[in-house]
Order: C-alpha cells, then structure tokens, then sequence
C-alpha cells in the first residue's frame, strides 16, 4: 500500500503505529475500548532523524542541532548536515542540487516547515493524511497541521507545518518520539462532498433505527453486559472476517 525511502539515515525508520499509542494508553483504554486501540494503530508513526531545538521569541526562530548548545537563525532554509553532498554522490546529473531542506520557516512566523528525510509513495488510487500521532498530542509547545498528500502520483518528500507556540524557550523535537502518523485514504472521499443527510430530534429516527439503538444501548445497559464488549465483539468479528 505505501513504501518509504529514508534518503536520511535513521535509527528510527517508519514503522506502524502501535495500539497502545507507544504503552501512553490508559490500562483501561487499551483493555476495552477498541475504538480507541484502533484509531492509535491506524497507519505508520514516522519520526526525525535526528534531534531539533527551535526557540521563538513570537517573531524569529533560532534552531540547533547539539543540545542548544550552539544556536542559529534561521534566515532561509537549512539542510540536513551532509546530505545535500550526499544525494548528489547518488543522483543522476540532473537531480544533483535538488536537496530537500530539513527546515524552512514560513510566510506565518510561527508556523516551520519540516521534512522529516523520509520520501512515500501509495498504491494507485490512495492518499495519505499527514498529521501528528493519534493519542499522543501531550504537547503544547508546537502542534501539527494537517494536510493530505496525493502521494500515488505525488513521489515527494513527506514534510509537515508545525506551528509554534511556546515563546522564550527551547521546543525540543525528539528523534525517538513520532512526529507524524500518516494514514492512507482513498482518493475517491476527498471528492464525496455532500452525501450527508441529518435528521432533527428523536422523531426523525425510524423503526431500523430503534432497533440498532435498542441492541447497541437497551440491550447493553438492562442486560449487564460485561466490560469491554464492543472491543470483544470487534476482535471476534476481525478474527472470523
């Protein structure tokens, strides 16, 4: 369905993400609540290659790659180190130069550009939404934007916007921590618009939707049914499909 080429070196490489959202799920979440484990699993946790430190004032960002202990503005964009030299060694004659930045800053000062060294591509007919790991938002110092890329004719890198917002201190992007969670979508609902009905109040629910409300609600709480159904239920219903 998709393949990634990590034209920067990584201990980290795309891999899919775990149900547990990397062990961060509440025990009880993990246990009983599929659709929780679901959506934490759902697509591939890509990650930096390295580490990043950004500091913001609220108009101009500094970066560095050691720790903080030396910072740079960031005045136009900046490349991995050493591998601009390192993909022309590679590419053919024509593609020499054409290195990705790593970090670009954008037209909105507080929203960075970053390439995280990776490349994708999908299947025919299959996009990609770019955003940050599902359950595992904790920070409050930057947020991902999301986007969808057409990467089944798109072969690029896969970058993302991070908007900044902390001022006046370091924001550290850890390699081991995922920065994104791509998840692949069909190309055809992105066209879908408009194939919604809604209906006002418990008077427009028919009797097919009594009965679906009667065995999913009713039926749960009067019975007593055991903790976690609905994720056993699923599994079952995976397992036999």
């Amino acid at each position: 369905m998709i393949r990634f080429n990590t034209l920067v070196p990584t201990d980290f490489p795309p891999h899919p993400a775990s149900r547990s959202a990397n062990g961060t799920l509440p025990i009880d979440g993990y246990r009983y609540c599929e659709p929780l484990r679901l959506a934490s699993a759902f697509g591939w946790h890509v990650h930096l290659p390295m580490d990043l430190w950004l500091h913001w004032d609220g108009a101009e960002t500094e970066w560095s790659i050691d720790e903080g202990q030396t910072w740079y503005p960031l005045v136009a964009g900046i490349q991995y180190p050493g591998f601009a030299k390192a993909l022309d060694h590679f590419a053919p004659e024509d593609c020499r130069g054409y290195a990705p930045p790593f970090l670009a800053k954008g037209a909105d000062h507080a929203v960075m550009q970053v390439w995280t060294g990776v490349l994708a591509r999908t299947d025919p007919g299959m996009h990609l939404l770019v955003r940050g790991p599902s359950n595992l938002s904790w920070r409050t110092d930057y947020s991902v934007m999301e986007g969808v890329v057409a990467a089944d004719r798109w072969f690029g890198p896969l970058f993302t916007n991070i908007r900044l917002r902390k001022t006046n201190s370091p924001i550290v992007l850890r390699r081991y921590e995922p920065l994104l969670q791509v998840q692949p979508i069909p190309a055809s609902l992105l066209t879908q618009t408009g194939d919604c009905t809604v209906s006002d109040g418990p008077e427009g629910m028919d009797n097919a939707d009594w009965r679906a409300f009667r065995d999913t609600v009713v039926k749960r709480v009067t019975g007593r049914k055991r903790l976690g159904e609905y994720a056993t239920d699923r599994r079952r219903e995976t397992k036999a499909g």
